[in-house]
């Protein structure tokens, strides 16, 4: 027999008897080329882990957003005590919200405390800077203010002008007709009447006919008042019906020379 014929005869012998010499030995599996899973063999193709995927964790909460919840759980439960306080007015359930609308009180007197605290210690948060409750600062801030308006009224004499809305069977218009004649004369501003229906007035006998700016500007009510500039032809609504002549300064002033929100 070929030698190869020989190792070839000899190799497949133990292959044919592998079970029983794996029988002999005690190793309960029949083959050393099966791969039994339960199993850690050598030969043993391992299978990746299936493992269970776990939903994905939530965001931690910032502080603002803790705080937030907290609130409105401290929001909702006196809500909800205090309805059960009146409708159901038993000893227990008065007790219970008196006590926790007292605990609300004292985180409430903290953060005022605290408020104030602050504003004290920080000039730039003060808005006593800017809107005084001190009656010495008050009277100063009304000097500064009345200052700052006779500027205004110097300036816009030059360049503005009022025009007055008004019909002649209106007796509102004729109590604003005379707190307009009094600031023109008081402050040099020029007041431009405009008759609705033709008419005059005592302060103004020889008014101008509408000629269609009234129609442009929607008016429906009067008297009306609208500063016009003669250079750049800007119209600026002031008011209607009966303004005393301050109220009439400062509404001037803030519409003219102030900007949203600056004097407020």
């Amino acid at each position: 027999m070929r030698p190869f014929l020989l190792h070839l005869f000899i190799f497949l012998s133990g292959l044919v008897s592998a079970p029983a010499l794996l029988a002999a030995s005690g190793i309960d599996y029949p083959s050393a080329w099966d791969c039994n899973q339960t199993k850690f063999y050598w030969y043993c193709e391992m299978l990746p882990d299936e493992t269970e995927e776990l939903p994905p964790s939530e965001p931690a909460r910032t502080p603002q957003e803790e705080a937030l919840s907290q609130l409105e759980t401290l929001q909702q439960e006196l809500k909800e005590k205090r309805a059960l306080a009146i409708l159901s007015p038993t000893p227990e359930n008065v007790a219970a919200y008196i006590d926790l609308q007292n605990q609300s009180m004292e985180k409430a007197s903290v953060f005022s405390d605290i408020w104030r605290r602050v504003i004290w210690q920080s000039p730039a948060l003060n808005y006593e800077l800017k809107r005084p409750v001190n009656n010495a600062a008050i009277n100063i801030h009304k000097q500064e203010v009345k200052a700052a308006q006779l500027t205004t009224l110097q300036e816009i004499s030059q360049e503005w002008g009022i025009f007055f809305f008004f019909r002649s069977d209106c007796p509102y218009c004729h109590i604003m007709a005379q707190t307009l004649t009094l600031m023109s004369a008081e402050h040099d501003l020029t007041v431009i009447p405009v008759s609705l229906d033709g008419g005059g007035l005592p302060q103004y006998p020889n008014p101008r006919t509408d000629n269609g700016l009234a129609s442009r500007l929607g008016v429906s009510e009067v008297p009306l008042m609208v500063l016009g500039n003669i250079r750049d032809q800007r119209l600026v609504p002031i008011g209607s019906g009966v303004i005393s002549s301050q109220e009439m300064i400062d509404r001037i002033h803030v519409l003219t020379a102030t900007r949203p929100g600056e004097t407020y």
